[in-house]
């Protein structure tokens, strides 16, 4: 988004499927293309935009926005991959035929495990996944996307 100009933003945007931004390039799409957040919402089926330690949203027009909560991480070592890995894990989701808010906590907690390490994509789930996973939103969510897993339920 940075460096690309409104009408290039505009013909990328209009009709997506989803659109994945976080704040920052939120701020950029309406600046460069003038059109309002309403606006961009109503050109694509799914807006989602991550807000750091916020969380994310999910939006479809016409519909309540569903704000998800950032799983905890560990700790905070590097911010590099986070997006990517949060995107990774709600494509997995949707691949899964999981609801968006599903899809967008596996994503919440796919990017908690990149900030816990330096580089992009240098984390590794042990037989971790599924038990922090329902630490951050409960044991019905947890029982949703476990069949999607390959470990054992903890």
């Amino acid at each position: 988004m940075a460096w690309l100009d409104g009408p290039n933003i505009k013909r990328l945007i209009d009709g997506a499927t989803y659109l994945f931004s976080n704040d920052y390039e939120d701020g950029l799409i309406t600046q460069k293309t003038g059109w309002s957040h309403e606006e961009i919402l109503e050109r694509v089926a799914v807006r989602v935009i991550t807000r750091g330690a916020k969380g994310s949203s999910v939006e479809i027009a016409g519909e309540p926005r569903l704000d998800i909560p950032i799983a905890r991480e560990v700790a905070r070592v590097d911010p590099t991959g986070v997006g990517d890995a949060y995107r990774a894990g709600f494509l997995a989701g949707l691949a899964w035929k999981l609801s968006l808010e599903r899809c967008a906590q596996v994503g919440s907690l796919l990017a908690s495990y990149a900030i816990e390490v330096v580089g992009t994509q240098e984390y590794r789930f042990g037989d971790t996944f599924l038990t922090r996973f329902e630490e951050a939103y409960g044991a019905a969510a947890a029982a949703q996307i476990a069949p999607h897993l390959d470990q054992p339920r903890l």
